[in-house]
């Protein structure tokens, strides 16, 4: 019998975990404004709150006032992208908020610097431009600062971003290398 339960439970909680991420991504293709087919981008990896400033949003305008001043945010991370959006109250579900997309990173664009001055919750994103040469920080694109939590919040979002990173490119560089033999 404790075989049977065991098993049980493990069914019970992979069922519940599924039902959990379809439902967290029906929330996130609700979201307000955004120009990403959200479908298209990857699996869904993790989400959270985080306190955002220096980016600009979708509209040109910076997230907040001055660089030091950061805003709230909800940031979402899929394999191929990484969306910065905000969230307003929701009337028809209060328990629910509504996301209104602010910005995004494609990853593959992207470095991640996850040492800040003295700030151990805060990392930075440098969005990329390509070159003739390879890649280098995009001029005109200030820089995003992301204030998590905690540091080990900090952490677990640095290293899963450049574990994206890391896999875009090596996707890149072994597809690069099968079309250069064709």
């Amino acid at each position: 019998l404790t075989d049977a339960s065991h098993e049980y439970s493990a069914a019970l909680e992979s069922i519940l975990s599924a039902a959990n991420h379809t439902n967290t991504m029906m929330w996130i293709g609700k979201m307000e404004n955004c120009p990403l087919d959200l479908s298209g981008q990857g699996q869904l990896l993790k989400q959270g709150n985080a306190l955002v400033s220096g980016g600009k949003g979708r509209n040109g305008k910076r997230w907040s006032i001055g660089s030091q001043l950061p805003s709230s945010c909800f940031l979402i991370l899929f394999q191929q992208s990484l969306v910065l959006c905000r969230t307003t109250e929701n009337m028809a579900e209060p328990d629910s908020p509504s996301l209104v997309y602010s910005k995004h990173f494609c990853l593959n664009q992207v470095r991640v610097r996850d040492v800040v001055a003295e700030d151990l919750n805060t990392f930075e994103i440098h969005k990329l431009e390509r070159t003739a040469v390879g890649m280098k920080k995009a001029e005109d694109e200030p820089v995003t600062r992301i204030e998590c939590g905690s540091e080990e919040e900090k952490i677990e979002w640095v290293s899963a971003i450049n574990d994206e990173v890391k896999d875009l490119k090596f996707f890149a560089k072994r597809l690069s290398r099968e079309f250069s033999f064709s």
